[in-house]
């Protein structure tokens, strides 16, 4: 007798462990390096995350264009990227992504490089300009050369990953560059090299956001709210512990801290409370939708329908 209970309270322990509800799986992120992504990695390494019961494995990515394939393929949940790779991956069948935070806008970070020799945006014509295909490299480059009445139409387009393309630039295989940190970082260094055009001219014009797929809102909402409060808690980090926050951050992005403090001044963080207005319906996200579709159709990037409001959702941030 005493066996047989013994028997039924193993097979009542074993029941309640095969009722029970499975771990949940990690949110995947793909990061690219940027650093208005790198509080993501912050919040990771503070372990924000865990305090909000979030297993999230950060996956790293080499150029924006690798991380849109790698996102159409399911193999993350969450990209961190631009309007560009969400309207890009938007294009491909079955895939339908959805903003759920926006970062930051570049105020300066995305910028036109050139050889000193070239004084103006307005002398590339004809010239050799590189950049990344697929991403937003062609929309700031489009910016760029609109400054000075010019499209793609009057210059050579080189495609090419960033870090291959400063060394390019660098090496004289091409004339100008599209670019930002720490890829931009390296070339200034170089005082052959000169700034002709960046996103404070556009200010406003190009953010940074956190996206994912329809299925992953319906899914885990809940999950990308913690990782918005995560990311916010890390934004918060370094307004009280600046020096260690801007040290790891700028370790992971192989810079200076100096170099990445000023990598840092070319974009503007969007703090937690301002991102309903970003996302509410009547916000600043509809018509940067709009703008971007536009300029990308243009250009023969896209060539899907406009987004509206189902493309995006204030649904972590309630």
């Amino acid at each position: 007798m005493k066996y047989w209970k013994i028997y039924s309270v193993a097979c009542i322990s074993l029941l309640l462990l095969s009722c029970s509800k499975a771990p949940t799986q990690a949110l995947r992120i793909g990061i690219n390096a940027w650093p208005g992504y790198e509080y993501l990695t912050l919040a990771q390494q503070l372990g924000y995350y865990k305090d909000e019961g979030l297993n999230v494995k950060l996956i790293p990515f080499q150029t924006l264009a690798d991380g849109r394939r790698a996102f159409e393929k399911g193999q993350f949940d969450v990209m961190a990227g631009t309007l560009m790779e969400f309207y890009t991956a938007r294009d491909v069948k079955g895939v339908e992504p959805v903003v759920f935070m926006v970062a930051d806008f570049s105020n300066g970070g995305d910028m036109l490089l050139a050889h000193k020799s070239i004084t103006n945006v307005a002398a590339l014509k004809g010239k050799k300009i590189g950049l990344e295909g697929g991403s937003i490299d062609v929309l700031t480059a489009a910016n760029a050369l609109a400054s000075a009445q010019l499209t793609f139409k009057d210059v050579s387009l080189i495609s090419l990953p960033q870090p291959n393309n400063i060394k390019a630039l660098l090496a004289g295989e091409i004339d100008a560059a599209q670019t930002y940190p720490p890829f931009a970082t390296q070339a200034l260094a170089d005082p052959n090299i000169v700034r002709l055009f960046d996103t404070s001219q556009t200010p406003g014009a190009i953010i940074d956001i956190l996206f994912t797929r329809d299925d992953v809102v319906k899914e885990r909402a809940a999950d990308l709210a913690k990782v918005t409060r995560a990311f916010a808690r890390a934004v918060q980090y370094q307004e009280s512990n600046y020096d260690d926050a801007i040290s790891r951050m700028a370790q992971r992005e192989e810079l200076s801290n100096a170099d990445f403090i000023d990598a840092l001044s070319g974009l503007k963080m969007v703090s937690q409370q301002e991102q309903i207005t970003y996302l509410s319906a009547e916000g600043k996200l509809a018509p940067l939708l709009k703008a971007t579709h536009i300029a990308l159709t243009d250009i023969g990037v896209i060539e899907g329908p406009a987004c509206d409001n189902r493309c995006f959702t204030d649904i972590a941030i309630k």
